[in-house]
């Protein structure tokens, strides 16, 4: 796995050398920032894939941020410490997909349980995308991760509901994908459309212009599973 990058804002720099050390010796890289809007900038700099925040900060508040940060940013890992359990704060902390709100003082085996626990599912996603590169005959590749078609090291041009098809059915090879499913996967951002199942079958009939026809197999009566060779 790449080395990890951790991102610690805290206006209190003297908290910040307390906890420096021992954050030191469980990620590869720390960088510091003051408050709030220096954290967001910093973060857009260097992207990490932690970030220790605090949630009373000047110029930015740690809910702000990591709200502000939530909306490009799904994925990394967002830790919160408060010195005390505000209510309204603890509702709108549980919305942004934290890995641990920590009370200060902070413990600092609780830290490292937390610190472990943000690399774990890191390293778990990584794992995952690994595995998500398909091959469907002797040159062609269909990359999960990437949604891109190649054959020969050449991308082949898909459309939208056709990349659309190939991410849903490649999420599990060995599940049977029914019509409705595929449907919702192609219309999710078109509330009034009608479901129409000659419009999955033609849809599949296209793709299969592009892959071998044998990755993607019609089961009968049920629906469509992808069939990688490998």
């Amino acid at each position: 796995m790449n080395p990890l990058t951790l991102l610690y804002i805290e206006d209190d720099r003297d908290i910040q050398s307390i906890y420096a050390l021992q954050l030191e010796n469980l990620v590869d890289k720390i960088i510091y920032a003051g408050d709030g809007q220096e954290g967001y900038e910093l973060y857009l700099l260097h992207k990490p894939e932690i970030i220790l925040l605090d949630i009373n900060m000047p110029k930015l508040d740690g809910i702000s941020l990591a709200k502000k940060i939530r909306e490009i940013d799904k994925e990394v890992k967002i830790i919160i410490t408060t010195s005390y359990a505000d209510q309204d704060k603890l509702l709108a902390a549980i919305e942004l997909s934290l890995v641990k709100y920590i009370l200060k003082p902070i413990e600092p085996k609780i830290l490292e349980e937390t610190i472990n626990r943000a690399k774990e599912e890191i390293f778990l996603k990584v794992k995952k995308e690994e595995k998500r590169v398909f091959l469907l005959d002797e040159s062609q590749i269909w990359n999960a991760t990437d949604e891109k078609l190649t054959r020969d090291n050449e991308e082949i041009k898909l459309t939208k509901n056709e990349r659309r098809l190939l991410s849903l059915l490649s999420q599990n090879k060995n599940r049977v994908y029914t019509f409705f499913e595929i449907f919702d996967a192609l219309s999710h951002d078109d509330f009034y459309k009608e479901f129409d199942a000659n419009q999955i079958r033609a849809l599949v009939k296209l793709i299969r212009k592009k892959i071998p026809k044998n990755a993607i197999l019609n089961v009968y009566g049920e629906g469509y599973r992808f069939n990688p060779l490998h």
